[in-house]
């Protein structure tokens, strides 16, 4: 199995190391977020951690996906319309990065004779004052952009409001307890004093995406976070992973 990712900067999925917007291997800075991600996947019923398989994780720039998507409107593929009258402008970003995004694993595919699964991860954001649905209205739009791609197998991963509320739930002085609160009381916008960002950074000591990155592999406890942005993710990525075929296990 290998898993084609998208995110949005280095302190959650991770980053490319070249400047071409697709990269895999030593090319891939791994972020915290990938971190979470294989640990669920070593405890799904695979049973083994991507990091251990050469190019398990291949990794698509937010730019490279926005360009794959302007060369489609500009070739004119209907396939690739954007919002249309039953898509708001902002949802209709994350279905658009979602068709990219599963076209592209279908690829990924094709050239490895191998079964993909496509996590798209991408900050709610938003605030305490966003309108009620917005987080499901996002979610669904990745679902459907993947639906259009013809991809069963692609997975959102979309924290709310952002992925430092999946970190400040074991980084918050009563680790793990009622965390679900954190989706409602924090805010997503990075210039609020009482973000989510600055609120984690008050805690820990290093935030840089390395920083991170350690934290969660030594000090969280990934199976004990209860959120239910969280725990949508989660149930999706074990419905794909339980649709590969036993010549994955």
């Amino acid at each position: 199995m290998i898993v084609i990712l998208s995110g949005e900067g280095p302190t959650d999925l991770g980053q490319c190391n070249n400047a071409q917007g697709q990269c895999r291997g030593a090319n891939f800075a791994v972020g915290p977020m990938t971190v979470v991600l294989d640990w669920l996947i070593e405890q799904s019923r695979l049973g083994y951690s991507l990091f251990g398989i050469t190019d398990g994780y291949r990794f698509v720039s937010e730019n490279a996906l926005a360009a794959r998507a302007a060369e489609r409107k500009r070739q004119k593929i209907r396939s690739a319309s954007f919002a249309g009258k039953k898509r708001g402008e902002e949802t209709g970003y994350f279905y658009i990065n979602a068709l990219m995004l599963g076209e592209i694993a279908q690829e990924h595919e094709t050239e490895a004779n191998d079964s993909a699964i496509a996590v798209l991860f991408r900050d709610c954001d938003g605030t305490r004052s966003s309108k009620a649905g917005i987080w499901q209205d996002k979610w669904d739009s990745m679902i459907a952009g993947f639906r259009r791609s013809q991809f069963e197998r692609g997975v959102p991963m979309l924290p709310k409001p952002k992925s430092e509320a999946w970190l400040l739930c074991a980084a918050k002085e009563h680790p793990y307890q009622n965390c679900a609160d954190l989706e409602n009381d924090l805010s997503g916008n990075d210039a609020s004093p009482h973000s989510a960002k600055s609120q984690l950074k008050a805690l820990l000591a290093d935030t840089s995406a390395n920083g991170l990155k350690e934290w969660v592999e030594t000090q969280m406890d990934v199976d004990r976070i209860d959120m239910p942005s969280f725990n949508q993710f989660k149930k999706r990525l074990l419905e794909v992973i339980g649709s590969l075929g036993s010549s994955d296990d």
